[in-house]
């Protein structure tokens, strides 16, 4: 009985190797870095709602990759601004991309959100879609303590 060894080419290994490699990187969980900043009262109130202001928040991407955020182009609102809803007093604001669409943020680089809530609330709660290339969707919720235009020029400078 003869035994037969069968040896692989090194451009099978490298084949299966790349492979692998991509298996990884497509199969790898999305868990994006990202910062938001507490908003800046800039002292604007909307047109629409009555005792609501529009606060300005900042959203970085602070890890090594792109990442997709929703179109920054138009205000987002609460969906109660300061009402009840099922009862219950929210304050709590959702960033998604639905008819907007998304934006690409390159690593260090951020867009700046238009929030509308109501006068009333010292800090309220964003909740932001985050995509990355291959549409895997993250929701990162975070809640923020709305500054005064002095404490945020304080806050830059330290």
């Amino acid at each position: 009985m003869q035994v037969v060894v069968k040896r692989f080419r090194i451009s099978t290994l490298l084949i299966f190797t790349a492979l692998c490699a991509g298996a990884f990187v497509v199969l790898r969980p999305f868990d994006p870095q990202v910062r938001i900043y507490d908003p800046v009262d800039l002292d604007r109130y909307h047109g629409y709602y009555h005792g609501a202001k529009i606060y300005e928040v900042s959203v970085v991407n602070a890890g090594g990759h792109a990442i997709w955020l929703p179109d920054n182009s138009e205000p987002f609102a609460s969906s109660a601004i300061g009402h009840f809803v099922g009862g219950v007093r929210t304050n709590r604001v959702f960033v998604w991309a639905e008819d907007r669409g998304f934006k690409q943020v390159q690593p260090g680089e951020g867009l700046v959100y238009q929030i509308c809530m109501s006068e009333s609330d010292a800090d309220f709660e964003v909740v932001i879609e985050v995509q990355d290339w291959r549409g895997s969707s993250q929701r990162i919720d975070d809640r923020v303590y709305v500054l005064k235009p002095s404490e945020a020029r304080e806050s830059s400078a330290s």
